[in-house]
């Protein structure tokens, strides 16, 4: 074989190695969280008053970890997907905001404000509120409904 055959062989062969890569990212999906196991498992009132009182150390130890939290539903907003629920105490204006996994989709259906419930999400931050008017807000994405 001549050198020109081989190297442009070796380029198709990087090329479709490439390709293939690309189309696996490309059409990766999310893993569900319905059958991991909560790092923590904690109530809401004592989450945000966790992150509201030190939120450097609520962050070094809950952020990027997969928490259920267990709380009364202050608010349910539909929206893209299966929508976002709001925990906390319905007195306060902060909360967990649970943005609902598409999956969690026909469960909403039957939850009513002021149900106590159990959420499994991953915790991405916290939005603190400086003036003292909106209230903070611990925020979950990929959440589900636990059992």
């Amino acid at each position: 074989m001549s050198k020109k055959r081989i190297i442009i062989g070796g380029i198709v062969v990087v090329i479709l190695a490439l390709a293939t890569y690309g189309w696996y990212q490309y059409n990766r999906t999310v893993k569900g969280l319905h059958d991991v196991r909560a790092d923590y498992s904690v109530n809401a009132t004592a989450l945000i008053n966790e992150f509201i009182s030190n939120e450097d150390s609520a962050n070094k130890k809950y952020l990027n970890r997969i928490l259920a939290v267990k709380g009364v539903i202050k608010n349910i907003e539909s929206g893209e997907g299966a929508g976002t629920i709001v925990l906390g105490d319905s007195t306060d204006l902060s909360g967990v905001r649970c943005v609902l996994d598409s999956s969690a989709h026909s469960k909403t259906a039957s939850l009513q404000r002021g149900a106590l419930i159990t959420i499994k999400g991953a915790i991405t931050g916290f939005s603190k509120d400086e003036t003292g008017l909106l209230g903070s807000d611990v925020q979950l994405n990929r959440c589900v409904i636990s059992e």
